[in-house]
């Protein structure tokens, strides 16, 4: 009983620290779905510079990405090059190996 007792103890103390963890990067992706432009806006203590970007297709094909920097902590990507459809936005942050993936709309 005990050890049934301990373990569930530990799986909640897991998933509240892996929620607390997640809730350390609050990003924001917008207007999605876009036309011409789409911008990334970071709410968090990560430097955009410490971050890698990549945009992928549905099928998987890795997109030319043209991004300007507004301001320290937002970023826009041109998609004025891109057929309409579904695409995929990765971020990459170089400093503690976290990823996070979006998936917007081109129309």
């Amino acid at each position: 009983m005990i050890k049934i007792l301990l373990s569930v103890l530990i799986m909640n103390f897991n998933l509240i620290f892996s929620q607390e963890k997640s809730e350390k990067y609050k990003i924001d992706l917008y207007p999605n779905p876009a036309t011409d432009y789409i911008n990334l806006k970071i709410n968090s203590e990560i430097e955009i510079d410490d971050l890698k970007f990549s945009i992928h297709s549905l099928i998987g094909n890795e997109m030319l990405i043209i991004k300007e920097k507004i301001s320290d902590d937002e970023i826009r990507f041109d998609l004025n090059n891109y057929n309409n459809g579904y695409y995929f936005l990765s971020i990459n942050n170089q400093k503690d190996s976290n990823r996070k993936i979006f998936k917007f709309s081109k129309n």
